[in-house]
């Protein structure tokens, strides 16, 4: 296929980071997958993500408005003129395909592939398929998808993993983080609290009040990731010897110091804890579009590498139940390390790529 591929990789995190893995190995590997350039689309509110600070390929920004309140009514007038910019733009640039990674940031690229005739590709994250997806899955060549999705979902595609930045990418495909916990010694399990760039109270709160118990104290170390946000909140309240991070650029050293990972659900931080063999404790989100998260967590407890805490108060009761389950009993968190590790790609990049265009 001669000419340019775009990935439209919009929105948050959720939507990014398995772009830019994408684009990793479009950009290495252009010449054999056959074009001539690789591009990202991404809204310009992005321009100091991490994952676009250093990217590899060209990134086009834009500025499509976000749907919803008072703007419902007057959106089609505040989309057409940077759609229209997007247009000539796109056609510039001779593209030809474009990749759909969900949000409403990828409706420009997306309906530009449509109305003139180029190849749109689609890559669902999540167990419940975005509104994109949903809305364009009949216009699509191949749809990838991360996760099987939930009953009643009837989309054509194939399951391959949610592409993972090499950055984040183990050296070592193992689970040694929990080989070394046996049972009766006292050595301690770390965990490692992750509330999203954005934060996450709850999670915050939960972990500092499951500290006031002794039992809980002795056997773990906590390290929060807490969200810039969230930061001096959290490390004013925190009483114990938890470890209190805002926000961490390379992940990787936070997933080798863990045995246990505390956090929400999206699809991103799921696909990063099971490439490291990670047991999980997930607290989704529950005002996430279409309760997606809870989906998605439903699934990885329903293949053992994780239990699921269906919440939105600061209770740390089950939180707490849960860990002193586990204290005594290491054998249940290298099985879950086993099943957690069965479920990852770490190929998933190259193998959407090569799906879709091989």
């Amino acid at each position: 296929m001669s000419g340019s591929v775009l990935i439209a990789a919009g929105g948050t995190g959720g939507h990014i980071s398995p772009g830019v893995a994408l684009a990793e190995v479009l950009a290495e590997k252009k010449s054999s997958f056959g074009f001539d350039e690789v591009y990202l689309h991404s809204l310009i509110r992005n321009k100091d993500n991490p994952d676009l600070l250093n990217p590899p390929c060209p990134v086009l920004w834009h500025n499509v408005p976000q749907l919803g309140g008072l703007r419902t009514l007057v959106y089609p007038f505040l989309f057409l003129f940077p759609f229209i910019k997007s247009i000539f733009l796109f056609r510039k640039l001779k593209i030809e395909a474009v990749i759909g990674m969900g949000g409403y940031s990828s409706l420009p690229s997306i309906l530009y592939a449509v109305l003139f005739r180029k190849k749109l590709y689609l890559c669902e994250q999540n167990c419940v398929p975005g509104k994109i997806t949903r809305i364009f899955s009949k216009f699509a060549e191949k749809i990838a998808l991360s996760f099987p999705l939930a009953d009643g979902y009837s989309i054509s595609g194939k399951t391959i993993g949610n592409p993972i930045r090499r950055r984040v990418i183990p050296e070592q495909l193992n689970i040694r983080q929990n080989e070394n916990l046996h049972e009766g010694k006292k050595n301690t399990v770390n965990v490692l609290v992750l509330g999203g760039s954005q934060g996450a109270r709850q999670l915050n709160q939960m972990i500092l009040k499951a500290m006031e118990n002794p039992d809980i104290a002795n056997k773990y170390k906590f390290r929060l990731l807490t969200g810039t946000s969230l930061y001096e909140e959290t490390k004013r309240k925190s009483v114990g010897n938890a470890e209190i991070i805002s926000y961490a650029n390379d992940m990787k050293p936070n997933y080798e110091w863990a045995n246990i990972v505390v956090a929400r659900s999206g699809a991103g931080v799921l696909a990063e804890c099971l490439v490291y063999g990670l047991p999980m404790i997930l607290i989704p989100y529950p005002y996430a579009a279409d309760n997606h998260q809870k989906e998605n967590a439903n699934f990885v407890e329903s293949q053992g590498a994780a239990e699921t805490i269906h919440s939105t108060s600061e209770d740390p009761t089950k939180l707490v139940q849960i860990l002193l389950r586990w204290k005594d009993h290491s054998e249940i968190l290298k099985e879950m390390g086993h099943k957690s590790l069965s479920l990852s790609n770490v190929n998933a990049a190259y193998q959407t790529a090569s799906y879709f265009f091989h």
